[in-house]
């Protein structure tokens, strides 16, 4: 399948996506400073409070049945403390606590606890020990709430009280205190009150250590729980999540006969622009294309992030085949819009597979590595599409996984072979030059092309490497010519996108120049405009230095990209070759008649030659030659050849090569 890429994008706004595909709740803590409450938690002290104030009062009570205390004192007593837990119900009732520097009321509370004991010891008859012991139990209360500060405060407000109580009753109720005795109680309570706040802040700050240390494992837990199922980078679910969720859809889809469907994503030219522009541009890009992603699917759907440049999006629920292509065209919309990255203009596609369970995959692990070999097909057709997964792909996958595996020894066992095919001038018909192109004599599937391996090259960086070994080889052969007293002509070579990116070329072609004696007047370069266009400015940098060491520069592919007559002026380009796609149908089709005449007008212009590639009719090469096209290459006068090959043609015949008959 192959799905079209034109439509304007979704007028989406993006959805926030947990790991579940939820959205995500955070617990809310409590505010702790101060010893500071919610509103239930406030209730909850407040009906302790009662509670104690509750079995107080029925301790009163008891005490006046034994003559410690007159009936009416008690009674004064329960109305004080009725009246302050009615205050203190209104607080929280109302929220008003939530206005006070203390929401829980604690301190409140405990200073209006000390005094209602001050009040009920004042009014005691004899023995107040048995009042005053509650003074403990206030600081009881506060071991889990007070800093040590509020401990202090605490007991000097309660020796002050007592000792107002004693001064009161020595001045209005002498015949009712004991001085000495009562000073010694306060002196007691002076020497254990303290110690007792001590070991109250000491159990305090332990359990605040205790709530932190909590709290800070519990974020370390969530922390370590998000990490195990979420990507740092975008925010998306990791590959961890993606297994645990398609798992869970498939048991679903079993057990109700559904389908599930996964769309595998891999942005293409991800590596050079994250190469040109930096690592943190490409972080930027892949947080915006998750966001996209993200609005351009439904909200039943899931995306994911596996790594890289990698995404998948899972639709549950049994889609139909046009709900998948309805996806599918959206997410190739969202992602080609173009983006601005620091300061630069970047626009990206995306290759998609397609695969479906149970129809398409066994299993999640199956359909995964289905879609994976449906994306890469869709990158095979020409990128920026989608392709559904086929029987036929997994001997497609087992072939990827040889090539790639002998990519790392063919190399070392030269097994790699430079052909040269030929560059014809049409007014003499002159051999001007040979392109180089490469070719693997794999010991299991024979002479390969490069399209059956460089992609796999490049994804895999093994071009860098083969991409120097093209230039070396290429030079030594330019040598080896001329000292074979043949005429002379140029040999092309084609650079890859990586090797553009890296400014080691320069030396390895100057090292490669030295080594083996090769004329740089004898040597061209080839790149592509999209090359080119991934950042314009370092790259007339480069080809101006390498333009410098004598060789020349051509542009290859032109008319496939961007072909703007602005950014070929920046350029120290000798050549433009036009793509085969446009002499293909050459002379019958309009379109590429006008547009193969715009090129060679525009180049002219700026004095450039053209080259035609892909020549493989006489129409074809009649009507270029009619319209002023400098060169060709194609089939229609001679294939790629082993350097032996062409050395005997070039023998047999000099430069001018006759067409093939």
């Amino acid at each position: 399948m192959s799905v079209p890429t034109n439509g304007n994008p979704p007028n989406l706004s993006p959805k926030p996506q947990s790991i579940s595909g939820a959205p995500s709740k955070r617990p809310v803590r409590p505010n702790r400073q101060s010893g500071a409450l919610s509103v239930p938690g406030s209730l909850r002290q407040f009906q302790l409070a009662v509670g104690s104030y509750a079995v107080g009062i029925a301790l009163l009570f008891l005490a006046s049945t034994v003559g410690l205390i007159a009936l009416a004192d008690v009674w004064k007593a329960t109305a004080i403390i009725v009246a302050a837990n009615l205050v203190f119900w209104a607080l929280v009732h109302f929220r008003l606590n939530t206005k006070l520097s203390d929401p829980g009321l604690v301190q409140l509370q405990s200073l209006t606890a000390i005094a209602i004991i001050m009040f009920v010891a004042f009014h005691f008859l004899r023995d107040r020990s048995l009042v005053l012991v509650w003074c403990l139990v206030v600081l009881m209360f506060g071991v889990f709430r007070f800093r040590p500060r509020e401990f202090v405060t605490l007991t000097l407000f309660m020796l002050a009280g007592y000792a107002l109580v004693i001064n009161l009753l020595m001045h209005l109720h002498p015949e009712r205190v004991d001085v000495y005795r009562e000073w010694y109680l306060w002196l007691w309570m002076a020497l254990i009150l303290p110690s007792f706040a001590v070991v109250g802040a000491r159990i305090a700050a332990i359990r605040l250590r205790l709530l932190r240390s909590n709290e800070e494992l519990t974020n370390a837990l969530s922390t370590i729980q998000q990490l195990a199922t979420q990507d740092s980078l975008t925010g998306l679910p990791n590959r961890s999540s993606l297994s645990d969720a398609l798992a869970r859809s498939i048991a679903k889809a079993d057990r109700q006969k559904l389908q599930v469907a996964v769309l595998f994503i891999d942005l293409d030219n991800f590596k050079s622009i994250n190469d040109s522009l930096g690592h943190p541009t490409g972080d930027q890009l892949l947080r915006e294309i998750a966001r996209r992603m993200r609005a351009a699917v439904r909200e039943s759907d899931l995306v994911a992030r596996l790594g890289g440049d990698e995404f998948v999006v899972m639709l549950d629920g049994d889609p139909a085949p046009d709900q998948v292509d309805a996806v599918v065209v959206k997410v190739l919309t969202a992602v080609s819009e173009p983006m601005t990255l620091q300061g630069h203009e970047v626009k990206v596609s995306a290759s998609i597979g397609i695969a479906r369970y149970p129809e398409q995959a066994k299993d999640a692990n199956q359909l995964l590595a289905n879609a994976d070999l449906a994306m890469y097909r869709a990158k095979e057709l020409g990128r920026n599409r989608a392709a559904t997964y086929s029987t036929d792909l997994g001997a497609t996958a087992v072939e990827r996984f040889e090539i790639e595996k002998g990519l790392r020894q063919a190399l070392e066992r030269k097994e790699f072979r430079l052909h040269y095919q030929p560059k014809i001038e049409f007014s003499s018909g002159k051999m001007l030059g040979v392109e180089a192109l490469i070719r693997w004599h794999h010991p299991q599937y024979g002479v390969l092309g490069p399209e059956r391996f460089i992609r796999i090259a490049e994804a895999n960086n093994f071009i860098v490497d083969i991409g120097e070994w093209v230039i070396q080889e290429a030079c030594r052969q330019s040598r080896a010519w001329a000292d074979a007293g043949l005429p002379r002509f140029s040999i092309a070579i084609n650079l890859s996108a990586n090797q553009l990116a890296d400014r080691a070329v320069i030396g390895i072609l100057a090292d490669a120049l030295r080594t083996s004696g090769a004329s740089a007047a004898n040597i061209e370069l080839e790149i592509t405009e999209t090359m080119v266009m991934q950042n314009l400015a370092e790259t007339a940098i480069l080809l101006g230095e390498l333009r410098a060491l004598g060789v020349k520069l051509s542009i290859d592919d032109f008319g496939t990209g961007y072909s703007s007559l602005s950014y070929l002026k920046q350029l120290p380009v000798d050549t433009l070759k036009v793509d085969r796609a446009f002499v293909k149908d050459l002379p019958h089709n309009r379109d590429d008649l006008a547009i193969t005449r715009a090129v060679i007008a525009m180049a002219h212009g700026l004095s450039m030659r053209v080259v035609a590639e892909g020549v493989e009719l006489k129409e074809q090469f009649a009507m270029l030659h009619a319209e002023g096209c400098d060169e060709f290459q194609g089939f229609f006068c001679r294939p790629a050849l082993e350097s032996k090959e062409l050395e005997a043609l070039v023998r047999k015949h000099g430069l001018i090569i006759p067409a093939q008959k």
